[in-house]
């Protein structure tokens, strides 16, 4: 089911292309650096490749050197939604409250592994929302934070639905309950203190969009004020 320790930042939501967040929501809790590290690093090579190898060099093991490769993530398990007509507004509806809850259903095993994998999380999410759960994975994968326990839908209800527009839209209320879950670092001790999780369930508003028969989750605020009853 969506957002995992949901940590709100500021922000709005807007389905075709989301503005500034008064907050925006974190599920808990880059790059000129980069760069030049990776220029040092290539001028490094182009420099020890000017040396002839020693003929007492050990000759690299292949299996030893694929040992020592960080292995990749494996795709994201939880079910996700296939390609279908996008239907009259009942049928979208159905399709877009079942993406909804897919995405939060994906974010708690992003979470709970914390291996920084987001395969698959494309099916469900889109733009702003795609970011923000790939740029919440590696920063839980660096900080060796792990979820225990999971944010659950409690209820979702389409607010408007334009299936006219390019591409057709629609915004949801979902109301997401974060209270059964912590987030233990690499310790095991628990970072509770560091999450934005009240003890009810908590208003968020997703933006969607239909694409390649898919409907996608693009934004996500949390409003002021707004509650669940």
């Amino acid at each position: 089911m969506i957002h995992a320790d949901f940590e709100p930042d500021e922000g709005r939501a807007d389905v075709a292309s989301p503005p500034p967040r008064r907050r925006r929501v974190r599920w808990i809790l880059a790059g000129a650096g980069v760069l030049a590290l990776a220029l040092i690093a290539v001028s490094i090579g182009v420099a020890v490749n000017t040396v002839p190898p020693s003929p007492d060099a050990a000759p690299v093991d292949a299996a030893e050197q694929a040992e020592q490769e960080e292995p990749t993530p494996p795709p994201v398990e939880a079910p996700m939604p296939t390609q279908a007509p996008l239907g009259d507004e009942a049928v979208a509806t159905e399709a877009v409250v079942v993406s909804v809850n897919a995405l939060v259903d994906a974010t708690n095993e992003v979470l709970q592994r914390a291996d920084g994998g987001t395969e698959g999380i494309e099916s469900v999410a889109t733009g702003f929302v795609e970011g923000e759960v790939q740029a919440l994975a590696l920063e839980r994968e660096q900080l060796g934070y792990t979820q225990v326990g999971e944010a659950t839908v409690t209820s979702a209800k389409v607010r408007s639905l334009d299936l006219a527009a390019d591409p057709p839209a629609a915004l949801l209320e979902v109301c997401i309950d974060t209270s059964d879950l912590d987030v233990l670092d690499p310790n095991g001790d628990s970072v509770a203190d560091q999450l934005y999780r009240p003890d009810h369930p908590v208003m968020h508003l997703y933006g969607a969009v239909y694409t390649d028969g898919l409907w996608r989750v693009s934004t996500h605020e949390i409003p002021d004020g707004a509650s669940c009853t």
